[in-house]
């Protein structure tokens, strides 16, 4: 297992927004910029109305990218889909709060597997004791603040309050679980996930793969902007 390094501010990101055409280079562009893991997303046309990525293509980009990868599992029924994307090289699975049953089984069947279980919670989701019960099984939760599936949307800016509540959950609770958010994560919106309690910035099509400079940059704008907020400069 690629295990994703904890700092102070940890950088991922969203390989559904690189160059798909020339994935071989866009990775290797990751690696040298430092970036600490790859996101990587899956829909299944039901639970948001479109498809991104799959089994086939993990399996394609695992061997020649020792980054930690997370997959993204934005599906129903994701207990189904545990071992193929394990067996495929997924070191971490994010599932969703919002498609399971029973959390605590399919998040223990990750662990079993082999893989870091991640919470993940869509935007419109709000903290309640029941999520806050699960903090202790994952490794990190992941909090949309876009529709999983589409770039380019607008960031939701009431997804800062829920990002400050699991931050104050985790606190009370006496853990490290760390919070991952994803959707629309630029120099603007950080400050406000920072100051909320996120930790994990997933970078995507309006902070990190950019037309107008390369990923190493962006990812530096990116790491700067959240250690300076941290820094009371920001």
């Amino acid at each position: 297992m690629h295990t994703v390094e904890r700092k102070t501010v940890t950088i991922g990101a969203s390989l559904s927004c690189a160059d798909l055409y020339d994935l071989e280079s866009e990775i290797v562009r990751l690696e040298r910029a430092k970036i600490d893991f790859i996101h990587y997303d899956v829909i299944d046309g039901r639970f948001n109305d479109t498809f991104i990525l799959g089994v086939p293509t993990l399996k394609a980009v695992r061997p020649h990218t020792d980054l930690p990868i997370e997959v993204h599992l934005a599906l129903f029924n994701p207990e189904r889909y545990i071992g193929q994307f394990v067996d495929a090289g997924a070191d971490y699975l994010a599932v969703h709060y919002e498609a399971m049953d029973d959390p605590r089984r399919v998040l223990e069947t990750i662990r079993n597997a082999g893989a870091g279980p991640v919470l993940a919670l869509r935007a419109e989701t709000k903290t309640n004791e029941r999520i806050e019960a699960l903090l202790a099984s994952v490794d990190w939760v992941l909090k949309l603040a876009v529709n999983p599936g589409y770039a380019g949307q607008s960031f939701q800016k009431r997804v800062l309050q829920d990002v400050a509540e699991l931050k104050s959950a985790v606190t009370a609770l006496g853990l490290r679980t760390a919070i991952a958010v994803d959707g629309n994560v630029n120099k603007d919106t950080i400050p406000g996930i920072v100051k909320a309690g996120g930790d994990i910035l997933i970078g995507g099509s309006s902070g990190l793969f950019l037309k107008d400079r390369p990923v190493s940059e962006a990812k530096d704008v990116l790491l700067k902007t959240a250690l300076s907020c941290l820094d009371g400069a920001g």
